[in-house]
């Protein structure tokens, strides 16, 4: 009897392992190549007092992102500019200002490429414009730009999230 339930138990358990893979297999196409995500918000304040939020970089934890514990600016600012971000759970990387538009935008690139990068992408990299609205209105598109290291676990990604 238990001889049963455990084979009972292993077929179970490597059927929703094939499930698993040939779900991912069908999600796969669309995980190759390099993706958005593109979210826009407008709030109730002028442009200038909107930019003096986001653009406080070595705050960005506080205020704009869920998900980031902990940011430390590690040389620069503005162009050029380099901070380290942490997540809750420990993992942590390096991203570098490639865009610094006063009043304006600013864009950043993980660099992926350290050693001690753990996050399953090839490359990262996101964009904050800010547009006015109306005298006490602007829109917020934060634009982040992504490609998965392994497009397979990225179709698994990409169907749960």
């Amino acid at each position: 009897m238990l001889r049963k339930l455990v084979k009972w138990i292993a077929l179970i358990f490597i059927g929703l392992i094939v499930l698993t893979l040939i779900y991912g297999l069908v999600q796969y196409p669309k995980a190759k190549g390099v993706k958005h995500f593109i979210s826009t918000r407008v709030v109730d304040a002028p442009k200038a007092k909107v930019w003096d939020v986001i653009a406080d970089v070595g705050n960005y934890h506080k205020v704009t992102a869920a998900g980031i514990d902990h940011v430390a600016i590690v040389e620069g600012e503005g162009l050029g500019m380099k901070r380290v971000c942490s997540d809750p759970r420990g993992n942590s990387w390096e991203e570098t200002c490639t865009v610094w538009k006063p009043g304006d935008e600013f864009q950043f690139v993980v660099n992926t490429e350290k050693e001690d990068y753990t996050l399953p992408f090839k490359s990262l990299s996101g964009r904050w414009k800010l547009d006015t609205m109306a005298q006490n209105k602007t829109k917020i598109t934060v634009d982040l730009s992504y490609e998965f290291k392994n497009p397979f676990l990225g179709g698994l990604f990409l169907s749960i999230g």
